[in-house]
């Protein structure tokens, strides 16, 4: 499991509520889904998870003698990211996500509503009980939900979610993709949210910098926005605190190791700083400034979108 989820602990844990909601947020990054609900079950051991999408195919694979739903759900790579044209850009396990998620779970049930028709299937430890069965109609309604519960001979018996990561997640989720809400519930603390920033990146800067008490320099932040490929999205502030922050995303998901990404922002804030110095003809005698010095107390939020992204963990 650790080689794609990477351990059995608390981390691959939420890891498979995070390859769920990603598939779901890939719906909405590209323009087929406006609301994910996240609602944690009763004893907090599982999950389900709602999006108003186009609902996963269910149509029969000829090749496999298979419904499109339990190949996508049983069999690694067969997912919907790559080489079809389905996706421009993606977040989740690229193809492997919802049938890694269905072999780690004791229990999963896929329930599909696709072209006015209700579909459900649910599995055991990744083997399908039945073929999928056609539910009823559903007058428009359309959209994936996906209930799991992660299996406890794999992860122990004490395993459940934390639901201040839960949260916190989601609610990064709701930043980072301004017209989608996501409504979060947890029944155990009779506890029902709804997560929807419309003022994006610039919202959750704002958010950081109140979280750590330490004010913010320059009165507005520095906002830049690219809309072609690949799509950024920055949000910078300094702040008096005596260290930087630099949170970034590739494909709405958070990327705490670094990256290319965040290597090329860190350069040109650099680059960006030395010239307004040279410019200006700023001198300050016997000090030399390093680019450590350029980014303290510096606080930025950067998230790009790019094709065939390669993440190191997989």
């Amino acid at each position: 499991p650790a080689m794609y989820i990477g351990d059995t602990a608390k981390r691959g844990y939420h890891h498979l509520l995070w390859e769920i909601v990603d598939n779901s947020v890939d719906e909405a990054i590209n323009g087929h889904a406006t609301t994910i609900e996240v609602e944690l079950d009763p004893d907090r051991k599982g999950a389900t998870v709602t999006d108003n999408g186009r609902g996963i195919p269910v149509g029969t694979m000829k090749k496999y003698n298979k419904s499109a739903l339990e190949l996508i759900l049983t069999t690694l790579h067969a997912g919907g990211k790559f080489g079809q044209g389905n996706y421009e850009v993606s977040g989740g396990l690229h193809g492997v996500g919802s049938s890694v998620v269905n072999a780690l779970s004791e229990e999963m049930t896929a329930d599909v509503y696709r072209d006015n028709e209700h579909w459900t299937q649910s599995y055991v430890r990744g083997k399908p009980k039945k073929k999928i069965q056609r539910v009823g109609e559903t007058r428009g309604k359309r959209g994936t939900k996906i209930h799991f519960r992660p299996d406890p001979e794999i992860f122990g018996a004490k395993a459940s979610f934390d639901v201040d990561v839960v949260r916190e997640r989601l609610e990064a989720k709701s930043y980072l993709h301004r017209g989608l809400k996501v409504i979060f519930k947890d029944p155990a603390a009779n506890v029902r949210e709804e997560l929807h920033h419309p003022g994006g990146l610039v919202e959750y800067l704002g958010k950081l910098v109140d979280d750590r008490k330490k004010r913010a320099i320059p009165p507005e932040p520095f906002v830049f926005e690219k809309e072609d490929v690949p799509r950024i999205e920055l949000a910078l502030t300094w702040t008096e605190a005596p260290e930087e922050r630099l949170i970034t995303f590739a494909n709405g998901i958070p990327t705490p190791s670094g990256g290319t990404h965040e290597a090329g922002l860190k350069s040109a804030l650099n680059r960006a700083v030395r010239s307004f110095i040279e410019v200006k003809n700023i001198s300050i005698k016997g000090v030399t400034i390093s680019a450590e010095d350029i980014r303290e107390g510096a606080v930025a939020l950067l998230s790009v979108y790019v094709k065939d992204p390669q993440f190191q963990d997989q």
